[in-house]
């Protein structure tokens, strides 16, 4: 019952950086550029597996806690695929750093005793996330190697036209050369599916993916098979502000791809597959921001879902505790 309490304290991480303060915002064109560049350093293979985007590598929660003192661990091979929140260095060291800058403050996974017992409670999280804390959540489709070449995968493909969502049929192919996957796992075993009418055939080297190595396993698919990456959101820590980046494959998006950078490529056997994500941005808790693939957020702004995410000491409170951070819904801790 203690950490389901925690859990709601650290729910609440959420509170300065989409308060509803105003800042002076560059245009949209320019959040957008620093948008496209800082992602294009996160995109990049970094870790110990081969070809693996850094912020996947970043650990989680369950990596990060409880704190001992020490570093974050390392992440763990089967969290590669945790479609929960990853958290770069500067942010896991913060979030294992003392509640606030009071004597005897403890670090956060053992502060909800402190926290009640603070008389008068702070309105913010002191000290406050650094600029270059990062956060991430990888959003993945499943796709297993058919046992006949000529079966894909159908997916539902929500993507965004302006701020609604609207969703398109596609199959998802394996090329044959994709095919010969590691003795180790065994011939495949999936049906697949055949070619449809109105049903777009898209290969899977237009996709970031990962397959699976042998005892892996994600959502049905196993030794072999493939994790595609349909979505995913990066959270910047910038100049003092959070900045907001939410992406989803769609290489079609004028709206939502146009300005993106000429050489935006990242991690994997096919670098380019990054140049088609459609990309939104905003330091704004207020206007139109969301992933289409998570159903939560449509059509609203998933920086604002964060930020509403608060704990209130008592029924009668007319404060909310408020932290300085974007880190997390209360499943993430659990």
């Amino acid at each position: 019952m203690r950490r389901r309490a925690f859990t709601s304290v650290l729910a609440s991480l959420i509170g300065l950086g989409f308060s509803p303060r105003i800042f002076s915002l560059t245009p949209q064109e320019t959040v957008r550029q620093t948008s496209w560049n800082l992602a294009r350093d996160a995109i990049q293979a970094s870790g110990s597996r081969p070809q693996i985007p850094e912020f996947v590598n970043w650990p989680t929660g369950r990596e990060i806690y409880p704190c001992h003192g020490g570093s974050a661990k390392q992440v763990a091979p089967q969290n590669l695929l945790d479609e929960s929140f990853h958290y770069n260095l500067t942010t896991a060291a913060r979030l294992c750093g003392p509640l606030t800058r009071t004597a005897g403050a403890p670090p956060m996974d053992r502060g909800l005793s402190f926290w009640n017992g603070s008389s008068p409670k702070p309105k913010a999280m002191d000290p406050p996330f650094p600029s270059g804390a990062q956060l991430s959540a990888a959003f993945w489709n499943p796709v297993r190697l058919p046992a006949d070449s000529s079966q894909g995968k159908i997916v539902e493909l929500p993507v965004r036209s302006g701020k609604q969502t609207v969703t398109r049929r596609i199959r998802i192919t394996i090329p044959e050369h994709m095919r010969t996957g590691s003795t180790l796992c065994g011939p495949p075993v999936g049906q697949g599916q055949p070619a449809a009418a109105g049903v777009k055939e898209v290969s899977i080297e237009k996709f970031f993916w990962v397959r699976l190595n042998r005892g892996e396993r994600y959502n049905g698919a196993a030794c072999g098979d493939f994790a595609v990456l349909v979505a995913f959101h990066l959270v910047h820590k910038y100049e003092g502000k959070w900045l907001w980046t939410t992406f989803w494959w769609d290489p079609e998006s004028q709206d939502f791809g146009a300005n993106r950078p000429r050489d935006f490529k990242g991690a994997g056997d096919n670098p380019r597959a990054w140049a088609n994500y459609a990309m939104d941005a905003s330091f704004d808790s207020t206007g139109t921001i969301f992933n289409p693939w998570r159903i939560e957020e449509r059509p609203a702004n998933c920086a604002q879902c964060h930020r509403e995410v608060t704990v209130h000491p008592d029924a009668n409170a007319r404060e909310s505790i408020s932290f300085d951070s974007v880190t997390t819904a209360r499943a993430h801790f659990k």
